[in-house]
């Protein structure tokens, strides 16, 4: 039975630490992500080479933007052609079509801009921005940006959610084998009251046994867990290369180890303090009736 108990707390407890890496590496990502946004200001077809370097000054004065690169139609139309050449060479030809394109300028923030507050940045120069003479459109990926980081959002709450029940079944499971093993014990539990020992005395071998079912399937889950994901990031490395997450996904680290750790020595400690509590309180008592 306590076997088949540490197989499931163990089972319990990869389910925890896989949302754990889920979750902090769903946020690198988003992050690494948030490194390279940039703004794209548009400009209108008919703007004037005096008019473009005022809107250039005037964008060069937010005190967060680093560069602003002048991207000409030419230039527009090249890397336009370049892009779709290979997958659909008939627009690339479609003159038509690419005078549509307009020039613009990219903006790039300074480094010292965190990531977090990028998106807040960006925003607020862009509804500015777009009241500015010359401007057509301004577009910063913020849709795609945004829907990410609600999904994240989702996502965390979800699996803040399956953690807490995890943990109440943890505990649960926990509490049952240790009861049992109280129950296997009962009758040197009432001979050691009868005789006068102490609560700590009785209860410490249970609340042991409990601590250390619940370190033993932390750290299990633990080596379980960083086996799945060497073998993911080196799916990503290898076979996945193109997607460039490989060098970028990264294990829980030391202190939340730690912390894991230690929550579920407490978790299997908890379960078994539920089990004794009433051990040298009337248990011997109890048990006659």
């Amino acid at each position: 039975m306590k076997l088949s108990t540490l197989v499931v707390v163990t089972a319990c407890f990869v389910v925890m630490g896989a949302a754990l890496l889920i979750s902090q590496n769903f946020r690198s990502i988003l992050t690494l992500w948030g490194e390279d946004v940039q703004m794209t200001v548009y400009l209108v077809q008919d703007l004037s080479d005096a008019g473009r370097g005022d809107l250039q000054a005037r964008l060069k004065d937010y005190e967060e933007v680093e560069t602003v690169t002048f991207i000409s139609q030419e230039k527009a139309l090249g890397d336009f052609r370049s892009q779709m050449a290979s997958y659909a060479p008939d627009i690339s030809q479609d003159e038509e079509l690419l005078r549509l394109i307009p020039a613009s300028f990219q903006i790039q923030l300074k480094p010292s801009v965190a990531t977090a507050d990028q998106m807040p940045v960006l925003q607020k120069i862009s509804e500015q921005v777009r009241g500015l003479q010359g401007v057509e459109e301004v577009s910063y990926g913020q849709d795609w940006i945004e829907k990410y980081a609600a999904l994240v959002g989702a996502i965390e709450i979800t699996l803040q959610a399956l953690c807490v029940v995890i943990l109440l079944a943890s505990l649960f499971v926990m509490s049952n084998v240790i009861r049992a093993s109280v129950q296997s014990r009962k009758d040197e539990i009432v001979v050691l009251e009868m005789i006068g020992a102490t609560p700590s005395m009785i209860r410490k071998p249970f609340m042991m046994e409990g601590a250390f079912l619940g370190v033993s399937s932390s750290v299990l889950a633990m080596g379980l867990c960083f086996v799945v994901y060497i073998g993911i990031k080196n799916l990503l490395t290898t076979k996945l290369s193109f997607l460039q997450l490989g060098q970028h996904i990264q294990f829980l680290g030391p202190m939340v180890l730690v912390a894991f750790v230690l929550v579920g020595t407490a978790l299997g400690a908890l379960g078994s303090y539920l089990c004794v509590r009433r051990i040298n309180d009337g248990f011997a008592g109890s048990q006659g009736t």
